[in-house]
């Protein structure tokens, strides 16, 4: 007898996998920041990550993340954004905004502080991230005042997002 195989074609019942990306702009002055993140958006941001792919990895590394290459979330407030890239190439982009210096036009660096499957874990790290961040700056305040309205503020944060984190 002769079984016939069947051959799956990508496009049928495959999932397509990324991973995200979340990141965190870091600017020499105060000056760069305003600069840099006064019409900073999605399609900017998404922009310079293309030009910067393209110079580090040619046309063949640009092809190969472009497609599914999409900013989810992007925070100027607080200078975090989350990226969503395709698994197989994450490493590219990775290195591409690793090696950026400049976002519009200001001197920055960009650190990739978590890769995640989902949007979900990247928020949850960037909250307890957050917490940590803000856990030093109250451990690093000098005055009791500062320290009272820090101990505050973390609180407040803390009832809002439902986070079972001590203070």
């Amino acid at each position: 007898l002769f079984i016939r195989k069947r051959i799956r074609v990508q496009g049928e019942n495959m999932r397509f996998k990324s991973r995200y990306l979340l990141l965190e702009f870091s600017f020499s002055s105060e000056k760069d920041r305003r600069v840099a993140l006064s019409s900073l958006n999605e399609k900017h941001l998404r922009h310079h990550i293309k030009e910067s792919l393209l110079s580090l990895h040619g046309d063949y590394g640009l092809a190969c993340v472009l497609q599914s290459l999409n900013v989810k979330y992007l925070n100027v407030t607080t200078d975090v954004a989350i990226l969503r890239v395709p698994r197989d190439h994450y490493r590219t982009v990775w290195s591409a905004i690793t090696l950026m210096t400049h976002l519009q036009n200001s001197p920055c660096s960009i650190n990739t502080i978590h890769i995640g499957g989902t949007i979900k874990s990247c928020q949850k790290y960037l909250i307890e991230y957050n917490y940590k961040k803000l856990k030093n700056m109250l451990e690093s305040s000098s005055t009791g005042l500062e320290k009272k309205n820090l101990r505050l503020k973390i609180k407040e944060v803390l009832k809002k997002d439902s986070i079972p984190l001590k203070v």
